[in-house]
């Protein structure tokens, strides 16, 4: 199953997990973010078409990117987790794998074929 999302499924998870309520910053970014996941390099078939792959989109885009004033890492990682949830697929990262997943996405360790790999690992 492919889950569509778009901007608003975006600030929704953003509004009901983080904290503070972050500004966004950048409708580009967050736009870019929704294009990037339903990419489709030929009409009607989507490029990214495995859902920790299209999870891994949003997270990586969202960190790179960083659409909101503050908490990117923590809105791309709950996106990612709500995305594979949604999708049927549930994830459970060790303790502090997902951080770690983001402080990699932040420093360049780790590309979206990492972070593919690593949410697919993790699905329950």
């Amino acid at each position: 199953m492919i889950l569509r999302i778009d901007a608003d499924w975006i600030l929704g998870v953003q509004y009901s997990g983080t904290p503070t309520d972050p500004a966004l910053r950048d409708w580009g970014a967050l736009q870019a973010a929704v294009e990037r996941h339903k990419f489709e390099r030929f009409a009607g078939e989507a490029y990214y078409d495995e859902a920790p792959t299209r999870a891994a989109v949003l997270l990586h885009t969202i960190v790179r990117l960083a659409p909101f004033e503050d908490c990117n890492g923590l809105i791309g990682a709950m996106c990612a987790w709500e995305y594979m949830e949604q999708s049927g697929s549930p994830i459970s990262p060790p303790p502090g794998a997902m951080s770690q997943l983001v402080r990699d996405i932040r420093s360049e360790k780790a590309g979206l074929q990492q972070v593919a790999r690593s949410l697919s690992d993790w699905a329950a």
